[in-house]
Parts: structure tokens; sequence; C-alpha cells
């Protein structure tokens, strides 16, 4: 959908809801129908579409990974985006064996999807979240993927701590972010810069970006040094509608065309990748 049609639905009271009950419901379809072609006890994931009983459901894909979810929509939703959708790799072109960072790694999803699929030699995932630290870890242990992953309770910030809801229910889990109640509410939580994690865990090169975290994408890329950029060949972030976000987007995407990205926009996702960039196609 165009952003200036979504932006008039979800200002507008009366449609709002509408807006937003339809593009669950469409989506929630999707995953009951797709089910069937990623997991082996695809039964069980569609319970975990309709619960929210704060019970937990081990989940086996059909290449034989193992990923422990809470039985609620958000969580099985969220799995099925990185699994079935792969949305956060579309048109993007990705060398073998890639080193991939992941910020707002939630339960550990697209970091299991990056080892098992890409074969990535590497991925650094970062999640501030306790209540989703605990299941990233449970789920990286028990794929033995411990060699691969780099798992980091942190949140990716200007490098200084932050208040973050970090208490939200299950289903909130997904929108853990430092942003509207968290300023007050929230938690404090230890910070990371881009900068340091990329000098903490020497990574020369890093193949994929992935930020989805709840409006902090735009405090990370702009303000991530320039010359960082020349390691990364491909950066892919959700772009959230937080207070001021207009300008915040915009000076993103100039930043990231000026260093030398070309830039790909669907939906809520921003994809860019380095002119220079070659390798094998990841995901159509």
């Amino acid at each position: 959908m165009n952003r200036a049609v979504r932006h008039f639905f979800l200002r507008t009271p009366l449609l709002r809801d509408v807006y937003l009950n339809t593009r669950r419901a469409y989506h929630l379809h999707l995953c009951r129908r797709q089910a069937e072609s990623c997991f082996v006890n695809a039964s069980d994931f569609r319970a975990a579409l309709q619960a929210d009983d704060g019970a937990l459901a081990e989940l086996r894909t059909k290449d034989g990974l193992s990923i422990t979810i809470r039985r609620n929509r958000t969580d099985a939703g969220i799995l099925a985006e990185v699994f079935v959708e792969k949305s956060y790799l579309e048109g993007l072109s990705l060398p073998a064996r890639p080193v991939i960072v992941d910020i707002g790694g939630y339960i550990g999803d697209f970091a299991l999807y990056a080892a098992k699929h890409l074969d990535a030699r590497k991925v650094v995932v970062c999640e501030p979240s306790p209540r989703n630290w605990d299941l990233l870890e449970k789920n990286v242990a028990a794929n033995h993927l411990q060699d691969r992953i780099v798992a980091v309770n942190k949140a990716v910030t200007d490098g200084q701590p932050v208040r973050m809801n970090i208490d939200a229910s299950d289903r909130g889990q997904a929108r853990v972010s430092a942003y509207g109640n968290a300023k007050d509410e929230g938690r404090l939580v230890p910070g990371v810069s881009l900068a340091d994690l990329v000098n903490e865990y020497s990574l020369e090169v890093i193949d994929l970006l992935k930020i989805d975290c709840e409006g902090g994408e735009y405090t990370i890329l702009l303000g991530a040094p320039l010359e960082l950029f020349a390691r990364i060949r491909n950066i892919v972030f959700e772009c959230h509608e937080i207070e001021g976000f207009e300008a915040q987007l915009k000076a993103v995407k100039e930043r990231l065309s000026n260093a030398g990205y070309r830039l790909r926009t669907r939906g809520c996702l921003v994809y860019a990748s380095q002119a220079a960039a070659s390798g094998t196609v990841a995901a159509a």
C-alpha cells in the first residue's frame, strides 16, 4: 500500500481499527496457509497463532531447526515473517557464508535463519529484553549454534544505557523500545554503539546489518561514523512511525545514499546495498 494512503488510514480514527484489523487478519491467513511448507508440526504453529496462554511451544522446521516460542500470534507471526515470507532478505545479494549483525534479535528467529539458511559464518545478535533473551539463548543452544551465533544482551544505542519497557506483556515483547511510556516508566538497560559493537567483535566486513528495534534505527544509523559504512555491504531496517520519524527517516536515507548505497523501500522496510556489493542472491 502507498505510504501516503497508509498514513491517511492510520491517522483517521474511524479507519485506523479497520485497517489494522484487516491487515492482521490477512497476515494470519497467509501464516496459516503457508505453515505446512515450513514446519513439521504445522498444527502446533497454527495453534500458537490462536493462543495467548503464556505457555511455550517448540516448533520444528523441515530443515531441522528447533525453535521455542511463546504461544501467541505475535511470536508465531514474527517466525512466519522470517522463515516463510523471508521479509528481511528480499532482493538482497549476499556472498557465501556471510557475516551478519542482527539488531533487535527478539527470540533468535532471524539469527537462527541466518545460521541455517544463509550458512552465516558469524552472527552477532543483540537483544536487550531479559524475557526475549532467555528464549534467544535457549534457541541458540537447542540448535548447537553457539560457535556461530554471538548473543549480546544489550540495546544498540549511542553507547549510553537507555530506559526501555522490557516488562511488557508476552505479546508486547515484540515492541520493547525506548519510546512512548518507556521514557518514564521503563527500566534502565545497558547500551552499546554500533561502532563499539563492530570493534569489540572484530567485524572487518558486515555482509548484512539487519535492524528492527522499534524506533531505535534512526539513532543507530544517524549516529554511526561515516567510515563505518565502508565495512557494511547491505543494510535492511524497519522504519517505525515514532514522533518526528519523517524527518529522521529522510535524513537516514540521505546519509546512506551519500555513503554509496542504493535504496529500495517495500512497506515499512528499507533495503540499502553498496553499489559495489556482489554475491549470490539470498532470497527472491
